[in-house]
Parts: C-alpha cells; sequence; structure tokens
C-alpha cells in the first residue's frame, strides 16, 4: 500500500495545465522617491586666462615699478576659488662691454605689491655683449569674489647699472607672458 501512495503522488504533480497565462495590466506608477544628495560642484568658473607682452619697456635705476606693456590681465574672479598667477619673460642689458643691468620684477593685485618678486641680473662679459636673461615665477592666490587686476611690474635699482629692455612685442627670446588660471575649490 506504501508503495500505491507514492505512485499516486507523483502522479499528481504532474497534473496541470501546460502553458503560461497572459501577463496582467501593469499597476499605477508609485509615489516619488525622495530627493538624492547634491552632487559635487561643476567646473563653472574655471578658467585660463593668458596676456602677452606687445611692447618693450627700457627700465634705468630712475625708473619706479612701472607695468610692463601687455602684461595686465582684468579678471571676474568667483567666489571659493584659488587663483594661480605666473609670470615668465626676459630682459637685455644694452651696454656694451664689461657691464651689466638689474632688475626688479613684482606681480601687483589691484595695485598693490605682492610677495610675488624676482630680482634679475644680465651681466655682459668682455667678450659678449648685450646679455639677455629670463625670469619666471608664480604663486597661488585666494581673492574674495568680484572683478581684480593683475599685472607685472618692473623697476631699476643700481645706479651703476646700463639700461634693461625688458619684455618685447616680437622678440620671443624676450617676450613676456601673464597667466591666470581660476580653479574652484
Amino acid at each position: 500500500m506504501r508503495i500505491a501512495g507514492v505512485v499516486l503522488l507523483v502522479g499528481l504533480g504532474a497534473c496541470g495545465p501546460a502553458e503560461k497565462g497572459a501577463d496582467g495590466a501593469p499597476g499605477a506608477a508609485g509615489a516619488a522617491g525622495a530627493a538624492g544628495a547634491a552632487g559635487a560642484p561643476g567646473t563653472t568658473g574655471q578658467d585660463i586666462v593668458e596676456a602677452l607682452g606687445n611692447g618693450q619697456l627700457q627700465v634705468t635705476a630712475a625708473t619706479n615699478y612701472t607695468v610692463v606693456p601687455g602684461l595686465s590681465i582684468t579678471a571676474m574672479v568667483p567666489m571659493n576659488t584659488k587663483l594661480h598667477v605666473d609670470t615668465n619673460g626676459g630682459i637685455q642689458c644694452t651696454g656694451m662691454g664689461n657691464t651689466y643691468s638689474v632688475v626688479d620684477i613684482a606681480l601687483f593685485i589691484d595695485g598693490s605689491i605682492s610677495q610675488a618678486q624676482r630680482r634679475v641680473v644680465a651681466a655682459n662679459t668682455v667678450g659678449v655683449a648685450q646679455m639677455l636673461q629670463t625670469w619666471s615665477f608664480g604663486r597661488f592666490f585666494f581673492l574674495p569674489a568680484g572683478s581684480h587686476t593683475i599685472d607685472v611690474r618692473v623697476q631699476g635699482v643700481d645706479p651703476t647699472a646700463a639700461t634693461a629692455n625688458v619684455s618685447s612685442a616680437s622678440a620671443p627670446q624676450l617676450q613676456g607672458v601673464l597667466t591666470l588660471t581660476t580653479l574652484k575649490l
């Protein structure tokens, strides 16, 4: 009798329709979920701006800080940004023979001198005159949001030095460059 009961159960398990029925109609849409967390800020407000020297400045010991022609940028600085200012260019000693030129170079922000400064000396030798020297330096600045003017200025510092030609509009060995890079924090 036991064997018959087992066979009967197996036989019942195989009974039922052979095909699947049609899917039912879709249900109504559920309620909207809560808003997700805010994403990271985008890159809006980041920029790189460059100014090229567009003239030559002759610097003597009597020259007080003067803007290098073309090396001035007025930029709109957004909130929560860091500004990287970089400059490079060249000076040339105009003297002949064993002489030299000395120039101080500084970044100015809104008319005020910054801590970003260099002194460059172009020294001739007995055999080689009109020597060239270059400058290249930069700094990060945190400025309040708004419009700011950044420029490169030079001055003469030695009363016995020869006149120096600073930057150029056409000589790539001397032409100054001022670059502003705005980075979002």
